[in-house]
């Protein structure tokens, strides 16, 4: 096969795709499920019950030191969550320009604070208006006190608990809960200290408490939660090998692209040392560090290919920089310390390492609803330092009890990481999996909310048994002896995927953008030859394989691949009504090809919205129309001057054939990802085959002439939209977006026609600027 050779192109949109967006107007008729008459009356009655119950309550406190808001849990119903139901549960509640409703616990629990014994008199005034506020009344049912969830098996003078309060979403309130809380402790004689997860967590470390005092916090309004603060422990599966190997070192005046190890070290031997920066991050002393782990690890990110002998990644080195955050010891230390550990490490050196590898996490599977502390908080010190991390998925041990996968662990749910599964790089007589297929260690998705994790996958090993004892067969690596030693596990994956964003960053002579790097990479990963569906294949490989760097970068003349990077404003979107489909891609008066399109976003994030944790969400159209058309923009709601008319998006399964998509001899079955994304999923990506569209669907949207088009449309949950109306404060979006236009035909025609239609269509095309191959020599 011959060497690609062609950049991807960098292209911005004009200034007429940016378009406002037009409201529909009109009266809409309420929901059939609507409560009426008596029932109506009923549920507003029992609402009014509770609040009187609140009333009380306020009266009591609203003059002592330190007053708390009472917190109110309310059971959404099923039919109530599209955003025009929201917003009426909103007008309801949110009385004195206030956001009263704080969070969402689980899929359908509200939850509302009440401040003052005026906001319940309001509120209360508009549960007597029932016929105004009957749609919210009716979308919510089961009002009571709201009673935190304290999960803790035993208590003694020494167990650590992780306690989280409420957040207020008011600088002020929020402010006094900490103050309150900390009075609180210290009044009863308790330990505590406030960690920082992020700054929307509210969360303490609490020690020195009995079990009569745990049952006290019940008394405390504005407190979430109480859990045992989990603790880590790191397990490893390695074996010795003799094999003696000469190790590439680092060209003498090159600049390599840094990689942070957030790991238990990295030792200093003749073959990592040449590798490592100069700089170096530790929070232990030396005699409390055991770098076995964090030195295999470097291994497989230094020398993967050079090992295996097998171009995975085709990267050509990096610089490591060692941060020390875990300690040599299996048990007693607690996920806030390596939480800790992680942010210096990153806020000392973020100027330096843009892309951060870490193979550590919990054994603690993550929640079906509600997005982890610890995940929450990578996100933050991304967002705060503008790094990628590259996050293991996490290891299970169920296939040892014959059991299927867990799912992701804890801190494996980040929504800003690129997190790496394990699939086996081969197979042995004893192995459980076959070659390519998922390690029977590797946790699988999905994570919260549904979203789509592990994003992709990478070679970490398999395993197996003989005689009943477990046979390990690992990946190369190196040990912190020096020596060849093999490892398998989710840890040795990751650094794979790390070795290989280094490569695209050390290419790009662009400013550092993580949702570029983490774009192109998933765009480019696909599925290996895996009999599952396709909902299968994603719950347990993400987007699949990634190629070597070589694949993600350059074109041949068969294909084109455009990146778009943008931001979307709230009240605007994007089309492009003339889209660069090249009319070579026609055959027998059909359009046909093969397009590939993913979109990753940057979404605006809320703690404390449970599985609504993702705020913000973009679409993606794509496809067909026969004309452009003139509009009244004298007409009500008309803002934008030029339409299309016949258009008909492509990114969805109605138009198929799904006998075409159920073929199971069918050779594009490993490269297809049509799915209903849903809203909300930061990352989507589709990959489409035009002649599998039905005879009739052809005829409607492929027969030549035809225009192209592509749209993105943000759009933000209720909660999102008041908070940013009320600080007056503009809402913008990030996204990269890549598109692959690929002619299956091997005309040879695409990538020279597409450009030439981005010069007629007035893009502002950039080849996009890539560095000189670095090609690293043995040593001697």
């Amino acid at each position: 096969m011959a060497k690609k050779n062609l950049p991807v192109k960098m292209v911005r949109k004009r200034e007429n795709d940016q378009l406002s967006n037009e409201g529909h107007g009109g009266k809409t008729t309420p929901p059939k499920w609507v409560l009426k008459g008596d029932e109506l009356t009923g549920r507003a009655d029992e609402f009014r019950q509770v609040f009187r119950q609140v009333g009380s309550r306020l009266r009591e406190k609203v003059n002592q030191e330190g007053f708390q808001p009472a917190i109110i849990r309310v059971k959404l119903m099923s039919e109530a969550t599209a955003k025009n139901h929201r917003r009426e549960i909103s007008k309801l509640f949110n009385v004195q320009k206030k956001l009263n409703i704080i969070g969402l616990v689980g899929e359908d629990e509200l939850i509302l604070k009440i401040d003052s014994p005026e906001d319940l008199e309001a509120i209360e005034k508009r549960l007597k208006d029932t016929a105004k506020y009957a749609t919210a009344l009716s979308a919510i049912e089961e009002p009571d006190l709201f009673k935190p969830s304290i999960e803790v098996e035993e208590i003694n003078g020494s167990t650590l608990l992780k306690v989280k309060l409420f957040h207020l979403h008011e600088y002020e309130q929020n402010q006094v809960l900490i103050r309150s809380f900390e009075r609180f402790c210290e009044n009863n004689g308790i330990n505590c200290r406030r960690l920082n997860y992020s700054r929307e967590l509210n969360i303490f470390e609490v020690s020195g408490v009995t079990k009569d005092q745990l049952e006290d916090f019940d008394s405390f309004d504005g407190l979430y939660s109480i859990t045992e603060m989990p603790m880590l422990s790191l397990s490893l599966d390695e074996i010795e090998s003799t094999v003696e190997v000469e190790f590439p070192k680092p060209i003498e005046g090159t600049e390599y692209t840094v990689v942070g190890v957030l790991d238990t070290g990295i030792a200093s031997h003749e073959h990592l040392q040449p590798w490592k920066h100069p700089k170096r991050h530790t929070n232990f002393p030396d005699e409390d560090i055991d770098p076995r782990h964090g030195s295999m690890v470097t291994g497989v990110l230094l020398f993967g290919d050079y090992l295996e002998e097998a171009e995975y990644t085709g990267t050509n080195g990096c610089k490591v920089l060692e941060a020390v955050v875990y300690p040599a010891t299996t048990s007693g230390f607690s996920e806030e310390l390596l939480i800790r550990n992680i942010r210096e490490a990153i806020r000392k050196h973020h100027d330096t390492v843009k892309i951060w590898n870490l193979s550590l996490g919990t054994n603690l599977q993550a929640d079906i609803h509600d997005f982890s502390d610890f995940a929450q908080a990578l996100d933050s010190i991304q967002d705060e330092y503008g790094v990628l991390i590259i996050k293991s998925a996490g290891n299970c041990k169920n296939y040892q009890l014959g059991k299927p996968k867990s799912r992701i662990s804890k801190s494996a749910d980040s929504v800003r990481s690129l997190v790496v599964g394990s699939i086996a790089q081969s197979k042995t007589e004893s192995d459980l999996a076959e070659a390519f297929y998922p390690s029977p260690f590797t946790r699988i998705g999905p994570g919260p909310g549904g979203i789509i994790k592990p994003d992709i996958v990478h070679f970490g090993g398999n395993t197996g048994f003989i005689n009943h004892k477990e046979k390990v067969n690992g990946v190369k690596t190196i040990g912190a002896d020096g020596k060849i030693m093999t490892a398998a596990g989710t840890s040795f994956a990751t650094p794979r995927v790390s070795a290989l964003a280094a490569g695209v960053s050390a290419k790009i002579g662009e400013e550092f953008n993580p949702l570029l790097i983490k774009a192109l990479i998933i765009h480019n990963s696909k599925h290996p030859e895996l009999e599952m569906s396709i909902d299968e294949k994603i719950n347990q490989t993400g987007y699949g394989l990634p190629p070597a760097i070589g694949g993600l970068l350059y074109n041949d003349e068969d294909e084109i691949t455009l990146i778009f990077q943008d931001v979307i404003t709230k009240g605007g979107y994007i089309k492009i009504m003339d889209f660069p489909f090249p009319e070579s891609l026609i055959d027998n008066g059909y359009f046909y090809g093969q397009i590939s399109i993913t979109l990753v976003t940057s979404p605006l994030l809320d703690s404390g919205q449970g599985s609504e944790y993702c705020q913000s969400n973009v679409d993606v159209l794509f496809g067909s129309y026969d004309e452009k058309k003139q509009r009244d923009l004298s007409k009500k709601g008309i803002k934008n001057p030029v339409g299309v008319e016949g258009n008909q998006n492509l990114l969805v399964q109605s138009v198929y054939s799904q006998r075409q998509l159920k073929q199971v001899d069918n050779p594009f079955n490993r490269e297809r990802i049509l799915i209903n994304h849903g809203k909300f999923q930061p990352t989507k990506k589709w990959v489409i085959n035009l002649e599998e569209l039905t005879d009739g669907n052809r005829e409607k949207f492929l027969l030549a002439p035809k225009n192209w088009f592509l749209e993105l449309k943000a759009s933000f949950r209720d909660n999102t939209e008041l908070i940013y109306d009320q600080k007056r404060e503009e809402v913008n979006l990030e996204f990269a977006l890549i598109i692959t236009i690929q002619d299956p035909k091997k005309k040879g025609k695409v990538y020279n026609e597409v450009t030439q239609l981005l010069e007629k269509y007035n893009f502002i095309p950039n080849e996009i600027r890539l560095r000189e191959e670095v090609k690293i020599r043995l040593n001697g």
